[in-house]
């Protein structure tokens, strides 16, 4: 066991940093506290290594030869000497002890010990979030990008939290930015997992499920290495995300200052609140589902939102006949000239633009079309285009289209939003 002594300002960042070594490295250290350069005595004198934070003027040669001294930092690494802060604890970790090894024979690292039950530091008798807050996000797009957006004031806000989560990719949440109260998460080309659930409920995604539970269950148990509390993850599966490229799920972390431990029946709830809000989402999707199931056989791409009139009347006589036409007549979808993609028109109400959480089709790439650029709509007699005031315009034939005018597509028409081509297909 080494003796050690830490120095720093931050006292949020330095308690827990003690905690996370007494919890996980008990029988590594020997852990003093000063508040102070004028408080080192000669006890502090026969530690095996001092650590200081930003801000503390250090003369190393007031200090044995045989004490290792480390700095640890906000700025970059100049030298072993320097441990950057807001890396995982465990190399934290690791990086003091090798200072503290480094006048032993051999360099390999400590291997973690199993934990003793040391007395946890006092929480702040605060709730976790203010009456006054509502976090429910807002989404806004930005530079092409599509960002779901929550304000936290400053002076509630957890400044350590924020660093952690802003400058690590910490596996199952999102990279964060924050700025002027505004706390920004990117969500381009994802969807909710509740809208994902919602369309995925065949036994075959029963096992893509189960593999977010455990994703999910894996980052709430890694947290504790970045200073950050499972506690605060917002386990609201309409503001939770995934990215079916990688095939994973995000969950946002509410930097809350402050804030009570959850006990297990707390924590049961909120799961049970989870699962309960993905089953209503099941419920109210299923006979859409049930549509684009025997519309996948086609081989046709599926869009990413479902149809809001269709969800409020599942279970409507026109749903039904609407799930009978799709089966049994023509299919209509869209060609995107540039690319040859193929994009199947499977709702009654289709929208076309750029902002991934709103529309069904997401033009990312192209920043001339417009966030909900224009509509693809069933009527009684076919299917009609129309613009929803689009800054670029839309064309059908090289037809320039006024702000919600309705225009009838026939199969092989060419529909132009601001530069981009799609052709009009029935099957």
């Amino acid at each position: 066991m080494y003796k050690i002594a830490i120095l720093d300002k931050d006292e949020a960042y330095l308690e827990r940093l003690i905690f996370f070594l007494k919890e996980h490295h008990r029988e590594s250290f020997a852990i003093n506290t000063v508040d102070s350069l004028d408080d080192i005595d000669m006890e502090v004198m026969q530690c095996d290594a001092l650590f200081f934070g930003d801000g503390v003027e250090v003369d190393g040669a007031l200090f044995p030869p045989d004490i290792a001294i480390g700095y640890l930092t906000e700025q970059e690494e100049a030298d072993a000497q320097h441990i950057n802060k807001y890396q995982s604890m465990e190399q934290i970790y690791r990086r003091m002890m090798k200072l503290c090894e480094a006048d032993e024979p051999s360099e390999a690292e400590c291997a973690p010990q199993k934990p003793e039950s040391p007395g946890a530091p006092k929480e702040p008798d605060k709730p976790f979030i203010p009456e006054h807050y509502d976090l429910k996000g807002e989404t806004v797009t930005q530079d092409g990008e599509t960002y779901r957006v929550y304000h936290i004031e400053e002076a509630h806000a957890d400044r350590l939290a924020i660093r952690m989560l802003s400058g690590n990719s910490i596996k199952g949440l999102f990279r964060v930015q924050y700025r002027d109260g505004s706390l920004k998460m990117c969500i381009t080309g994802m969807k909710s997992l509740y809208e994902y659930v919602s369309e995925n409920n065949s036994p075959r995604d029963k096992g893509k499920l189960l593999q977010f539970f455990a994703d999910m269950a894996a980052t709430a148990l890694s947290l504790e290495e970045y200073m950050l509390s499972a506690d605060k993850l917002m386990l609201n599966p309409r503001e939770m995300y995934v990215d079916e490229e990688k095939g994973s799920v995000l969950i946002p972390y509410i930097p809350l200052k402050g804030g009570r431990p959850k006990d297990c029946r707390q924590c049961l709830e909120e799961i049970r609140g989870l699962c309960s809000l993905l089953i209503e989402g099941i419920g109210e999707e299923a006979p859409r589902v049930l549509v684009e199931k025997e519309i996948r056989a086609q081989e046709y791409k599926t869009t990413e939102e479902s149809d809001n009139q269709q969800k409020n009347a599942p279970d409507s006589l026109k749903l039904k006949e609407t799930t009978q036409a799709l089966k049994k007549g023509p299919i209509p979808y869209i060609v995107r000239k540039r690319t040859g993609e193929k994009i199947l028109i499977n709702r009654n109400l289709f929208k076309l633009g750029k902002d991934a959480s709103y529309v069904d089709y997401c033009i990312r790439d192209n920043p001339a079309v417009s966030r909900n650029h224009a509509d693809i709509v069933r009527k009684p007699d076919g299917l009609y285009l129309v613009d929803r005031g689009s800054l670029n315009h839309t064309f059908v034939n090289g037809k320039k289209l006024a702000d919600n005018e309705y225009r009838k597509l026939a199969d092989g028409c060419l529909m132009q939003l601001a530069d981009e081509v799609f052709e009009f297909r029935l099957k």
